[in-house]
């Protein structure tokens, strides 16, 4: 009963969000998005991002997915999902977008190091891809941050390579979010045949999980 709700929750969070988000602004006749990719791209709507990596034998375990309270799994409210990828792993991109920063810093008191490519899909969408090592060495930090593929100002495609994984430790991981002003489940912006995808790869470590809890 208990997991029944949690999916009828799940629905009912994907179907107001459908109802309600758009991404961008009306203009007349109809929906326009005010953010300028050149063309590259239909900016409009993000309704086929991706996964992140190229296989999941790349992918070492699976712990954490999106939730919004402390009732799910893993017992505490995250923002975004992780991946545990193995050492030298290709990092790839789940969406088209420009990168508009790369973020060096710490989480977690300074005890875990973040490197963040953060890529802007619209005027409404970002992404972070947040390299996270638990370690404090700058060096490994640097080592790492050597590690991504991507400058500030790059255009990116679905699929192409963001960088590789630097993993010096078992909690090592790529936090991956997505922003709609705040975080949002990712499910809300992926394609139908990537979700049945990640849920294939989460399944297999997790069997009964979920990829997002309300």
């Amino acid at each position: 009963m208990k997991k029944q709700a949690c999916i009828v929750g799940i629905i009912l969070v994907v179907a107001a969000a459908a109802a309600v988000i758009y991404f961008g602004d009306f203009d007349g006749g109809g929906l326009i998005d005010t953010f300028d990719n050149e063309g590259r791209y239909d900016s409009t709507v993000l309704d086929n991002m991706g996964v992140i990596y190229t296989n999941q034998s790349d992918i070492v375990m699976w712990n954490d997915g999106y939730s919004e309270s402390d009732s799910c799994p893993w017992g505490f409210i995250h923002n975004g999902l992780d991946y545990f990828f193995f050492n030298n792993s290709d990092v790839i991109a789940a969406a088209p977008g420009l990168v508009e920063d790369i973020e060096l810093g710490y989480v977690a008191n300074g005890t875990v190091y973040k490197v963040a490519v953060h890529i802007r899909f619209n005027s409404t969408i970002t992404i972070e891809y947040g390299f996270e090592g638990f370690s404090t060495d700058v060096a490994i930090r640097a080592q790492q941050a050597a590690m991504i593929d991507v400058e500030i100002g790059d255009w990116v495609a679905k699929g192409d390579q963001i960088g590789r994984f630097n993993r010096p430790t078992e909690y090592d991981h790529v936090h991956f979010s997505v922003y709609l002003n705040d975080a949002i489940c990712p499910r809300l912006v992926m394609g139908e045949d990537d979700y049945n995808e990640i849920m294939s790869l989460i399944q297999s470590f997790q069997p009964t999980w979920e990829l997002c809890y309300p």
